[in-house]
């Protein structure tokens, strides 16, 4: 959206920011709002493979319905911003332990896998939007079969990039189109 015109970028990506959040079915806590990114955390229990697939199911659609609503109000910004794929959702699912922290009276959350988790987002992924499952979140699993049932399993695909002080991460990702 950097190279839209100010005003409508503005107005996409906060429209954008409250239908993901409100898409939040797994009742998981907003940690930060950064730039056109939410960074949800939860807290407890690996919640079961179907909820999570569910929940990047409701999360495409709003951002799906985001882009459907701008085409239909505004046509002319839609056709010349929007159109071409120029506005991506990318779903990040990764298990870890974390710590929290009150930091001058916001509670921040602090630990090696919260800086991997926005490293991931600038990854080697040449797609506007997708579901990148890291390794350790697949590890989790306990069960592998039920998560083939729920997740688009044929068009997993494997990836790994670099990252300073990680060396390399590997993922598996599915397309969303």
């Amino acid at each position: 959206m950097t190279s839209t015109d100010p005003d409508f970028a503005n107005k996409v990506i906060t429209v954008m920011l409250n239908k993901l959040v409100a898409a939040n079915i797994l009742e998981m806590t907003v940690a930060e709002i950064e730039g056109d990114a939410v960074f949800f955390y939860r807290k407890g229990r690996l919640p079961a493979v179907n909820k999570v697939a569910k929940q990047c199911k409701f999360i495409f659609e709003a951002f799906n319905d985001v882009i459907t609503t701008f085409k239909q109000i505004d046509p002319e910004n839609y056709k010349k911003y929007l159109s071409k794929n120029q506005l991506g959702v990318k779903i990040i699912i990764h298990h870890a332990y974390i710590n929290i922290a009150k930091i001058n009276g916001r509670i921040k959350l602090l630990g090696e896998d919260v800086i991997l988790v926005h490293k991931l987002l600038k990854n080697s992924i040449n797609l506007p939007c997708y579901i990148l499952l890291t390794d350790s979140y697949l590890e989790k699993l306990k069960n592998k079969k039920a998560a083939a049932n729920w997740f688009n399993w044929e068009n997993l695909k494997r990836g790994k990039d670099k990252y300073e002080h990680f060396g390399v991460t590997y993922y598996s990702y599915i397309p969303l189109g």
